[in-house]
């Protein structure tokens, strides 16, 4: 779980530069597309690895080691944004708002219902 999380955040740092920085592609729309897709090669690893269901330790694993960096990275970026400019609430609403789909969708995508699509189970129970 921990190798699928880190590779998570790996990502998360290489698309959000590909997308952002080389492509010129940014907004809400490019956080939606790279936490779908991120969230998506998670719940594919998972099963990949495993071969089965996760427990709900895993999950829960994995989904603190993704959520908890990229929120403590989250949190560094605002204080970071506070300490230049000072406290705007307009900039924590959208800051929290760019950061609240890695979480959701790795949560949605890592459900037991998204993850019995997935192939490569071995066991159907």
């Amino acid at each position: 779980m921990t190798i699928v999380a880190v590779t998570g955040i790996a990502l998360f740092f290489l698309a959000n530069y590909l997308c952002r920085f080389l492509l010129g592609f940014t907004g809400f729309l490019a956080t939606l597309i790279i936490a779908a897709a991120i969230a998506a090669y998670m719940g594919f690893s998972v099963i990949r690895v495993l071969q089965r269901m996760p427990s709900p330790a895993e999950k829960s694993r994995l989904l603190w080691l993704y959520g908890g960096f990229l929120g403590a990275l989250f949190l560094a970026f605002t204080v970071w944004l506070f300490m230049g400019e000072g406290y705007d609430s307009v900039v924590l609403a959208t800051l929290f708002l760019h950061y609240l789909p890695y979480p959701a969708l790795a949560h949605l995508f890592l459900s037991d219902g998204v993850l019995e699509r997935f192939p490569g189970r071995k066991n159907r129970n």
